[in-house]
């Protein structure tokens, strides 16, 4: 053991338990629950989005990767979001339908957001996903236009998210399969407009993987 581990031991991502030898990142305990419990499809197959899509997974519990999850995309912890998007990557690296993906798409962040925050937690997500699973990103083709408040109650999400984002270029998606990307997703109203946005591209295939549902 070094002196790093010593005075800086790792810690599980989700518990927060320190890691002993042969654990990385998440601790066997949490290894047993933290994977998404229900069937993804079943869940969104009819509320994901209005257009014809073709695959959907979600990879992690809500009740486990929360306070990782908050610390990363609200407390500005990178080194937490990356952990999440390796663990996602090895997630996706099995998924069968994943070879098939030709784009990854992070769903687009408002710019006064953006600068509040100081990064887009779904690119951050995505270019670990990009760089593990070798599919290019692609950034800045949805524009967000609009900056809506924060989600609370899902009555009124759709409606707070109507007509917020427009597509700014297409980089010859036709024919293409694109995998859209978030971090969560609840209602599905954010995902819905934003790939309608998408739907004057011919042929163009869509897919969602999301890190986590809170619904």
């Amino acid at each position: 053991m070094s002196l790093i581990d010593i005075f800086f031991p790792q810690t599980c991502v989700f518990c927060g338990r320190v890691l002993v030898r042969g654990e990385r990142i998440m601790c066997l305990n949490c290894h047993k629950f933290y994977r998404y419990p229900n069937n993804a499809l079943t869940e969104y197959k009819h509320k994901i989005t209005e257009m014809p899509f073709e695959n959907i997974d979600i990879f992690l519990d809500y009740s486990y990767c929360k306070k990782a999850l908050h610390s990363f995309k609200y407390g500005g912890n990178l080194f937490f979001g990356k952990q999440l998007a390796f663990l996602w990557a090895e997630h996706l690296k099995g998924v069968e339908w994943i070879e098939d993906i030709d784009f990854i798409m992070p769903i687009s962040l408002h710019r006064k957001k953006l600068y509040k925050r100081g990064f887009n937690q779904s690119e951050v997500l995505g270019k670990v996903l990009s760089k593990k699973l070798q599919i290019p990103i692609l950034t800045n083709i949805v524009k967000r236009k609009v900056n809506n408040p924060p989600q609370t109650k899902a009555e009124n999400r759709w409606e707070n998210v109507r007509d917020i984002f427009v597509l700014r270029r297409n980089p010859g998606l036709e024919n293409k399969h694109v995998l859209i990307i978030d971090d969560v997703v609840t209602t599905s109203a954010t995902t819905n407009y934003f790939v309608k946005t998408l739907r004057k591209i011919p042929n163009l295939k869509l897919s969602f993987a999301y890190l986590s549902s809170n619904c």
